[in-house]
């Protein structure tokens, strides 16, 4: 875009002139930091979380809602942070949803969806009115607590200037992917493939390493200073499996979802994506081998290594 980008202290208007309140739906592991960025930066927030501890602990600091069609009708930009799929057609598309407020112009969906679930949220929102900003983001709860998120955004350009300096209260970077809404949403996609396949991969291999002897964190000072290092290996192994923590945050079920999404976009697009299939099936044998769906992605790890008859711990 060739507008000036503003910093999120300086709370641009709506595309009607006026400074908005910002909605936020889904208080969430990540959405909780980032609806709180907001209120430091000093916006009037009206909130919502189908969970009560979620949202009171924004009492105080911003206005608790009873519905999605509560906060659309005290908020000109809605932002959804959600999980399922199902609970993105309730809140923005349901009877007591985002269409049915009578404030909202703007709707941020900074989850990933997929490109098809943001076509049909576009034209629903946009029969009342309302525009959708495709605006899905990347980096962990603790980028977003931090306000280093990496978002991709897509959407019409009168609306993206509206909503931008908000997006700058929770994100170091934000890359521009054009005005068709649904761009950002692919970008996602590719971004959370090669996340969890990266992990996958770690995974197997710290695995199969250790059932021949070899310490893990030896292994790790070779493969981070060589060819073989990625962001599993640099931060989530090290952090979360050989800590024996497994919180890195997004549940199995989430991992599931993404890798369906895009299998399905590639399908229509008539990509052949076998490494994620082939990924995407190792997450699913974890489930039916016991692993909890919601459990954390990082436990994949746990059923490797019962299948290996060894665990990766460190030895020295």
């Amino acid at each position: 875009m060739a507008a000036r980008r503003l910093a999120c202290t300086e709370r641009a208007p709506t595309m009607d002139g006026s400074r908005p309140t910002i909605g936020f739906i889904g208080l969430g592991a990540i959405g909780s930091p980032m609806a709180r960025r907001l209120v430091d930066a000093g916006y009037e927030l009206v909130v919502y979380d189908i969970s009560e501890p979620a949202l009171r602990v924004f009492a105080g600091s911003a206005r608790l809602a009873r519905s999605a069609r509560e906060v659309a009708d005290g908020a000109q930009i809605v932002f959804v942070c959600l999980a399922s799929l199902p609970a993105h057609d309730t809140v923005v598309l349901g009877a007591d949803g985002i269409v049915a407020g009578g404030a909202a112009r703007i709707c941020v969906i900074t989850s990933t969806t997929g490109p098809e679930l943001v076509a049909r949220m576009q034209i629903g929102l946009a029969a009342r009115g309302i525009a959708l900003v495709d605006a899905p983001m990347t980096g962990g709860r603790v980028r977003a607590a931090a306000g280093t998120l990496t978002v991709m955004l897509s959407g019409p350009e009168d609306a993206i200037a509206a909503v931008e300096p908000v997006l700058r209260c929770y994100a170091g970077r934000i890359v521009h992917f054009g005005e068709l809404a649904g761009r950002a949403q692919v970008m996602k996609l590719v971004n959370n493939v090669m996340s969890a396949v990266n992990f996958a991969i770690a995974a197997e291999a710290l695995v199969f390493g250790s059932k021949a002897g070899l310490d893990p964190e030896a292994m790790l000072e070779v493969i981070n200073n060589g060819t073989g290092k990625n962001d599993a290996s640099l931060t989530v192994i090290p952090q979360n499996v050989l800590t024996r923590r497994f919180d890195f945050g997004s549940p199995m079920a989430v991992i599931l979802k993404d890798m369906g999404a895009a299998v399905a976009e590639a399908d229509r697009l008539g990509v052949p994506v076998a490494m994620t299939r082939a990924v995407t099936a190792m997450f699913e044998r974890a489930i039916a081998n016991g692993v909890s769906a919601q459990a954390d992605q990082t436990e994949l790890v746990r059923d490797l290594e019962r299948s290996a008859g060894v665990e990766v711990e460190r030895t020295r």
